[in-house]
Parts: C-alpha cells; structure tokens; sequence
C-alpha cells in the first residue's frame, strides 16, 4: 500500500512539474541565441480567447551593440518578421518604441541599444482556436561592426480564458515607450505638415502647436524612401510652444508625389505620432523660407550691433573715435568705412572656416581660438600694446597701433584701418551677447549659404556704428572738441585695457606658471620702449616675439597646478549628471571658461549672488561646473547634442526633465527662480 501510494505521489510531482513547465513554455519561447544577442517571444498570458492580442519580441544585446528602427538613416536596415510557417495566425505588425539617435561607423542611425522589447499586434484566423507562432525575424546588430542575424522563435498559446502572467508588466512597459496616437491624450494642439519642391531640394515643414513648452525636442520622419537622418533645425516662439521644422533631402531621394509621411516627436513633455498623406508642392512657398532667412539675418545684424557695447570690443570702438579727433589730416569717412569693411570681411572669413571645419567633422564652437596658448600672447602683445599707447609710453599717433608690430607701414594708413576691423572682430569672439547664441546655432545647423549669410550679417551688424559715422561723418562734431578731457579720456582707456591685459593674462594662467607671465610683460616692455633704445630698431619687434613664442613652449613655465577652487560645484568631468538626476535630484549645470566674458557676467551677477544660492541650498540643487579654458572633447560632444556652439551654456536637469531646461546666454535671477519653481510643480 505504502509503495502504491509513493508511485501516486510521485506521478502527482511529475503532473505538477509537467504543468509548470508548460505553463512556462507558453509564458515565453526560448531564446534564440547569436554571437552578441539573443531573441526570445514573450506572452503576457498563458490562454487566449481573443482575436487580436500582443506578444512581445525580446532582444538582448551587449553592452553597446544596437539594431534599427523602421527608418534607419544612411545605415542599417530594419526587422522584418515572417510568420509563413504558424498555425492560426492572419497577420503579425510590428509596433515600434521611439527610437533614439546614435552614429555608427560615421553614420547618424535611429533605433535601440542593449535591451529592446516589440509589442506585436498578432490577428489570429479563429479565435476558438490554439494558436501556434513560428516565426523567423531577419535583423542587424552593429557596434564598430554590422552582424546579421536570423532568429527563428516559437511560442504555443492554447485557447482559454485569458490568465495574466508575469510578463504583462514587462509588456505594458514596452507598450509605454510607444509614441501616443491621440490628440486628446497630448500636449499637441495642432501639427501641420508640408513639402515642397525645387530643382534640388525637398523640403518637408512640420509645425507643431502646444499647450506645454517644447524642451530639446527630437523629430523622427518614416516615409517608404528610406531618407538619411538629418541634424534637427528648428525655430521657436518666444514661449517655445510654437515649433517650426524644416528639413531638407536631395530631390532624388523622394521620388513620388504622393506619400505617406510618420512623424514622431519627442522631448520632455511630448512623445506623440502623427501619420499624414502629403502631396508634394511646387516651391512657390518662398515667402515661408524668406520669412525664416530673414528672421535670422534680423537676429544675426542685432547679435553684431549688441557686440560693440560688450566689454571686449568697446575699448577698440572707443579708441577708433579718439583717433578722429587726434588727426588733423584724416579722411573720417573712408577711415570708417575701411574699418567697417574689415569686420565684415573678417566675419566672413571666420564663418567660412568654421564651416570648412565643420564639413570636415571638426569640433567648433564660438570662441575657441581663445583656447589656444599661442593666441592668447599674441592678443595679450596687442592689447598691451595698445594701452602703452593710451598711457603715452608707445609713441606712436593712433589708428597707428597695428603698423607698430609690423602689419603695415606708416604710408598705408587705410590697410591699417582695415586691420582694425579684423581685430575687433577677434575681441568680440570671447563674448556670448544676446542673440548671438541663436545666430551661431542657426549658422551651424542651416545650409552653407544661410550659415555664411549669417556670418556676414554679424559683420554688418557689428559695424554699423562705423558704417553710421561714415554717412554722417559730422556726428562726429558732437563730441566736444579736442581739449585737456582727452588725455583723461584716454588714460581711462588705458585703464579699461589694463583690466583687459589682466584678464587675458589669468587666462594664460592656465597654460603656464606665473614665471612666464613675468617673463612675457619684460619682453613687452622693452618692445613698447624699443623707439628709445638706441640699437637693433627694426629688429627688435622681431626679436621680443621670437624668444616670447619660443619660450613658451619650455616645460619650465608649463602650469601644473590646478588654480580653481569651485568648492560648492562638482567637477563635470568626474560626475555622471543621469545617475544624480535618478536619485532624484535637481541638477544645475554651469558650462564656462576663463576667456568668456559673459559667463563672468553671469557668475557675478547672478550665480554667486544670495539670492540665487539661497534658492539653490533651499530646494537642494547639485552644482556641476565644467571648464572649457582649454579644449575639451567631452564639452564639444555634450554642446553638439544641444545643437550649441558655443558658451555660457546653463540648465537644469531633473527627472521630469532629464534632457534639461536650457537656460539664455545672459542668466537672470529671475529666469533662475522660475526655472526651480517650474521643475517643483511637475
């Protein structure tokens, strides 16, 4: 008997066990396993009574291995599923997650990376019915190279009542990541979408409308063509509720007139898709593109126009009027107008080699020759140069200053004036004025043309002041005539330089030690006294800058200590910003450099004042400071992910908002405070 009853026991284990295993069997497939992932089908139920459910098909994939979405870009391909060989099934749709951008092989890509699941919309031929799934999923999987892969998975799933399983969670969570398709459950009020055509270009134009702010927003196109991922441009309102894309493909590559076209856009506050039937239109909307051009030519001459009063050009504009009274013989008019045509030829130069630099892939950013040493003694030369002068000690008559370090000779004074222009073009760089954020960006991420266009009215911009005195040279009778309030005028130049001087050398303070410094301001010294010295004239100037830039390259005078204190501020090249902003956390983020003057602005008047601190300490904010004095690839790729090109860069980070609040180049204690209060009512 007892033997009898351990037999029935054991075969009541040997159901149960039985049981179990196929319960997990229709929970999931196996998986089917490749070199760098592996693809399984998993169920969020064990029965199904329905017609139309949803599966999920799994991939895990190593660390940093990726595979694409349905419009993959220049690259890749897309999955395809083939279900030729199931048992009850009608057809199977793929519903894709929101992808994210990614480059591979010098690619720009869309997809996914480590562990992605599909919902699967499955429509089965009889509900009443077992279904058996067998399908075969052709995919490819990149890193530093490209593996295909074909898995093929199977999953039973009998007919029954339908019974919930552990996988529902991991199925829902898949499903959230889905763009929303209701306007009623969105932020979205009102997306147009058009395209235009030309004898080179398509141009597709989408316009969103919101009830919420737009936050560095990403906008992914699927269209059947099989478009390259194109670098995002956009134009705001001024509350940034108001969207306006545009995006430009080869006419080539859109080959029918009538198509449909996806589009997801996705940020912070938005995560929605939009499906649209677009005919494509004949370019006669030219007043839609003259309407955007001109509001960037219009920022671009009022970012130039706001750069004169900025303190590192003023001094040279200030100069450049004492110089008219300080001639007796001087033509005003063509002296102005020389000056004028030297900053504009000067920002088109500097736009054409940024964007020479940039069509090579080249890091750029607004200002960054003020991260290099050479540059830095060279300006310092000039600028202390020019305040000898102010001081009286060069004896030299102003506009006169370039000629004294051998630009020119004292019979051209019209070249020197041209290189005047130049040169207060360099002094505006290390400034970030209004406007001027917004006129970079847009000359970085728009064609060629509208990029050099813009460059060219920064220069106009810039120069109107002298471009002003040229057509009215007898505005110049407006300044009190020539008397004993110069010399006080020009000694408070000199002081302005002076400062200026300092500044630049507490820049080079972190490329080398303070006996370089002492060293550099000997040598410029006897190269502003050189007339009085009674040997080696003409080749002293040569002389000083010889042994000046052979110098520095001598490891005595290299800087090897760190002179920044930031005792509140976290270092931004030791700290992972995500894995603060997950423990829940606000994030200040603070992107500055010793050679921008607007972000000492920013930092005096706003960031270390009581308020703003208090505001800090109060709400618990985490300080992360980074210093982009000297080059930095880290800094270049997180401002390029901005679509920024140049610094102060300040935002908030939060985990409502983990892609950040970007802030305006000119901080406000205000903006400040609202920025707070905003990421604390979310």
């Amino acid at each position: 008997m007892s033997i009898l009853h351990n037999i029935f026991k054991l075969l009541s284990y040997v159901i149960v066990i039985s049981c179990f295993i196929t319960s997990v069997s229709a929970n999931s497939s196996d998986w089917d396993i490749s070199e760098t992932s592996k693809v399984r089908l998993i169920s969020p139920f064990s029965q199904n009574n329905a017609k139309d459910f949803i599966v999920g098909l799994e991939y895990e994939m190593e660390q940093g291995w990726k595979t694409y979405w349905k419009s993959p870009g220049d690259g890749g391909f897309a999955q395809s599923i083939s279900w030729d060989y199931s048992s009850n099934v009608k057809n199977v749709s793929i519903l894709w997650p929101t992808p994210v951008e990614f480059e591979i092989l010098g690619l720009k890509s869309l997809g996914y990376q480590n562990n992605v699941i599909f919902p699967l919309e499955i429509e089965l031929e009889d509900a009443s019915q077992d279904t058996f799934l067998n399908l075969q999923v052709s995919f490819l999987i990149c890193k530093d190279i490209c593996i295909p892969g074909d898995a093929k998975v199977f999953l039973d799933i009998p007919f029954g009542e339908k019974k919930l399983n552990d996988n529902y969670f991991n199925l829902e969570r898949a499903l959230s990541f889905l763009p929303e398709k209701d306007f009623n459950s969105s932020y979205i009020k009102k997306i147009n979408a058009d395209v235009f055509t030309n004898n080179k270009f398509s141009r597709m134009q989408i316009k969103f409308e919101s009830d919420k702010s737009f936050y560095n927003p990403k906008i992914f196109l699927h269209t059947p063509f099989g478009l390259p991922v194109l670098k995002n441009s956009f134009t705001y309102s001024s509350d940034n509720k108001l969207l306006t894309a545009n995006f430009n493909f080869d006419k080539d590559l859109i080959s029918e007139q009538n198509f449909p076209l996806e589009i997801i856009i996705k940020d912070n506050n938005h995560n929605f898709k939009k499906i649209f039937n677009v005919q494509t239109k004949e370019e006669l909307s030219n007043l839609e593109i003259n309407k955007s051009y001109l509001y960037y030519l219009f920022i671009s001459l009022l970012a130039g126009l706001i750069l004169n009063i900025m303190p590192c050009v003023f001094p040279i504009l200030s100069i450049k009027l004492m110089s008219i009274l300080s001639s007796d013989n001087y033509n005003a008019r063509t002296s102005f107008l020389t000056t004028a045509f030297g900053i504009i030829s000067s920002f088109v130069l500097l736009g054409l080699v940024f964007l020479f630099l940039q069509y090579f892939k080249v890091s750029i950013a607004w200002g960054m020759q003020f991260q290099q040493p050479y540059f830095l003694v060279f300006i310092t030369l000039v600028i202390f140069l020019f305040m000898m002068n102010m001081f009286g000690q060069f004896e030299i008559n102003l506009p006169n200053q370039l000629s004294s370090i051998g630009f020119t000779g004292n019979k051209k004074p019209y070249l020197k004036d041209f290189f005047n222009g130049f040169f207060a073009t360099i002094m505006a760089t290390p400034c970030s004025a209004p406007f001027v954020g917004t006129a970079i960006t847009a000359a970085f991420t728009q064609s060629y043309v509208i990029g050099v266009s813009i460059f060219l009215f920064m220069g106009v911009g810039m120069s109107l002041p002298y471009l002003l005195i040229a057509m009215f040279p007898k505005l110049v009778n407006f300044i009190p005539k020539p008397g004993k309030w110069m010399i006080y005028v020009k000694y408070f130049l000199g002081l302005m330089l002076l400062v200026t001087v300092f500044w630049l050398s507490n820049i080079l303070l972190n490329f080398y030690n303070y006996y370089f410094i002492l060293l550099s301001f000997l040598l410029f010294v006897v190269l502003s006294y050189r007339q009085k010295l009674f040997f080696f004239k003409k080749t002293i100037p040569s002389l000083v800058l010889l042994v000046l830039f052979f110098s520095s390259s001598l490891k005595i005078f290299e800087q090897n200590s760190n002179l920044k204190n930031d005792k509140d501020w976290l270092n931004f090249f030791e700290t992972d910003i995500d894995k603060i902003v997950q423990q829940d956390k606000i994030v200040f983020l603070d992107i500055t450099a010793d050679w921008c003057a607007t972000c000492q602005f920013n930092k005096i008047n706003v960031l270390d004042s009581n308020t703003v601190n208090k505001a800090f300490k109060d709400n618990n904010v985490t300080l992360i400071r980074a210093d982009w004095t000297k080059p930095s690839t880290k800094i270049n790729l997180f401002l390029e992910k901005y679509d920024r090109f140049g610094i102060p860069f300040n935002a908030f980070f939060s985990v409502n908002f983990p892609d950040g609040i970007l802030l305006s180049e000119l901080l406000s204690e205000k903006d400040i405070l609202k920025t707070i209060n905003q990421i604390n009512n979310e």
